[in-house]
């Protein structure tokens, strides 16, 4: 209004409490329009609206960050650039959340319902609900809708699961009568995570071995030379190996298939899949990373339903072939992977995948397709009273559980 001529400085300056001299400086250009009082913020404009657009962006799939979640993001970004801030270890605090939330009102924290041991429960309606969200995302943001879902080579499933090195075996023959028997078994309680990742057509990719440990005085791969090495300090999947594999083997994967843009990869709400940079490198490469229903692997999630199921016990049956070979010998890190081999070739079959896509409704794409008769919920829960206290402290993820939605009419996918 001062640069039209509208209201005179005098008036602008008592109107907003905002000095003289301070207007003066912005009408003539020595100071930008811009630009903030106090301390420079050490985030760019650009990068705090990369954020808030993350946070938007993974609300809509079903991944709502945590003001935990969002404060060690912003210290991978600052980590990553290596600028001087205030912050001990670069990681920032409830000052800076406070003021990041008051210039972003678009965005804002709400507590979660806490479902406890109920969540074990999963409602039909819930189910519906999230086929719905799902191909109303679709429809909203992309342009061939939902009609991605009709071609099965561009729908994905990626999953984890961990292999004992010594899994327990089965009954063992003896003379009758006999009360004490034994097994001989190893003292490594270890295990291999195993990362896994089909398509609704049965393209496997090759599985990712994840190790526990930096360096190591074996070959992990050794007799499993087309499987894929993964090493983290606790052997468990992290943010930073999922994108790695996302980055160097799903989607160089997909281009040498010549798969068609988008596609989708579906996997569940583990904190490893959520990680900003995973999210820009799946928007960069026209991959939906989409999250399935909380708690409902064992419904929709093919790899939980088909896969994993024989998968380990093609593993058992692999470690006692590899035990009668080798007399006295256990399965070690060093040998895991050319035991395993075996194992995976027997698992993975066209039937496996086709049946764990078809029975979790993914492909052809139908709710009705669901097994029912695993969402009714079960006898303890249905006898509980409503106002029974079912929960534990343990089942929340973090101590700081409050999440960071988005104040717009948008889809929060399968969030209940």
């Amino acid at each position: 209004m001062v640069e039209n001529k509208s209201m005179s400085i005098r008036s602008a300056s008592r109107r907003y409490n905002v000095p003289k001299t301070t207007i003066i400086d912005k009408l003539n250009g020595r100071s930008s329009l811009q630009a903030r009082s106090g301390p420079s913020p050490v985030l760019f404009d650009s990068e705090e609206e990369m954020l808030v657009h993350w946070v938007i962006d993974m609300a809509k799939i079903g991944y709502g960050q945590t003001r935990q979640q969002l404060l060690y993001t912003v210290k991978t970004i600052l980590d990553h650039d290596g600028r001087k801030t205030p912050f001990k270890d670069n990681l920032p605090g409830k000052d800076w959340l406070y003021a990041f939330m008051k210039r972003h009102p678009e965005v804002s924290t709400r507590t979660p319902q806490k479902l406890g041991k109920e969540r074990a429960v999963i409602s039909w309606q819930k189910i519906k609900w999230w086929f719905e969200d799902f191909a109303k995302y679709l429809t909203e943001n992309y342009q061939e809708g939902i009609d991605i879902l009709k071609d099965a080579s561009r729908i994905y499933n990626a999953d984890e699961s961990g292999f004992p090195q010594d899994p327990k075996s089965g009954k063992i023959l003896a003379a009758k009568g006999s009360k004490n028997v034994y097994s001989t078994c190893s003292a490594d309680k270890s295990q291999i995570t195993v990362l896994a990742c089909m398509s609704a057509t049965a393209h496997y990719l090759p599985p990712m071995l994840v190790f526990p440990g930096e360096r190591f005085r074996y070959n992990p791969l050794e007799g499993f030379t087309e499987a894929v090495l993964g090493r983290t300090k606790t052997g468990w999947m992290d943010s930073e190996l999922f994108y790695t594999w996302v980055r160097d083997h799903f989607i160089t994967a997909i281009k040498d298939r010549k798969v068609k843009r988008p596609v989708i990869l579906l996997v569940d709400g583990h904190t490893s899949h959520i990680s900003l940079e995973t999210a820009q490198l799946c928007k960069s490469e026209n991959v939906i990373l989409y999250c399935l229903l909380e708690h409902a692997s064992h419904i929709l999630q093919p790899c939980d339903v088909t896969l994993f199921g024989p998968l380990k016990k093609h593993w058992r049956d692999s470690v006692r072939d590899y035990q009668f070979k080798n007399p006295g010998e256990f399965v070690t890190k060093g040998t895991f992977a050319s035991v395993f081999k075996s194992a995976w070739a027997k698992g993975t079959t066209v039937d496996v995948a086709i049946k764990g896509f078809r029975h979790t409704g993914l492909y052809p794409f139908s709710v009705e397709s669901v097994d029912k008769s695993k969402v009714e919920p079960s006898e303890v829960f249905a006898r509980a009273k409503p106002d029974q206290d079912l929960g534990n402290d343990d089942d929340m993820n973090c101590k700081d559980a409050r999440l960071i939605v988005v104040q717009l009419p948008i889809v929060l996918g399968p969030t209940f």
